[in-house]
């Protein structure tokens, strides 16, 4: 009997032990980016552009798959536009590809990190502000762009990407149109009174 309690003591202490050190780690194990993931890209330009590229906007993804977009006249990094859709689980993972694909997954080759709203307004050209945060941490990106300059691949890349999951693309003939959300609630709850009064 004393050998029992021993070992059951011994079961309980480790159970103890363990389950006081160990956090368990909360993770989608169906997603690729991080749960905490978050993205705010800012183009500010000084002249008007059709390329959605080239275009003065606003782009925020939530870690929630919430996109907002705007692109009207005075936009900035201070602003949060409405919400345009909500991204896919796919969606989000294939952003978070194209940032890992262009070596900004993590904070090794990021700028130094600056507030975009005190940044100087370009003279000419554009300026392209990226800001990450992924597993706890925030890094950025700036780009000053001259005038005729050729924009950065990797940034035209990404916010093209954007562009077309905000329905804000150059491409002719594209329509944009949010789908509704369906919410299977079950069997109508007031059937069976329905059955009752037609009998």
């Amino acid at each position: 009997m004393r050998r029992l309690q021993t070992i059951v003591l011994a079961f309980f202490s480790a159970m103890l032990f363990t389950g006081c050190s160990a956090r368990p780690q909360m993770t989608d194990p169906l997603s690729v980016a991080p749960n905490d993931f978050s993205l705010d890209v800012t183009v500010v330009t000084t002249e008007p552009h059709t390329l959605a590229h080239m275009k003065s906007s606003r782009y925020v993804v939530f870690p929630n798959g919430a996109l907002h977009h705007g692109d009207e006249k005075g936009w900035g990094p201070n602003t949060l536009p409405g919400r345009t859709r909500t991204l896919s689980r796919e969606h989000i993972a294939t952003i978070w590809n194209r940032l890992d694909q262009m070596g900004m997954s993590t904070p090794e080759r990021a700028d130094k990190t600056v507030n975009f709203q005190i940044l100087p307004r370009p003279k000419n050209g554009s300026v392209y502000m990226i800001a990450v945060n992924s597993n706890g941490e925030y890094w950025n990106y700036v780009r000053y762009i001259e005038e005729g300059q050729t924009a950065d691949p990797a940034f035209k890349s990404l916010i093209r990407m954007l562009a077309s999951y905000a329905w804000a693309t150059d491409h002719p003939e594209v329509e944009g149109y949010e789908e509704p959300t369906r919410y299977d609630l079950g069997g109508n709850p007031y059937e069976r009174y329905i059955e009752v009064q037609a009998q």
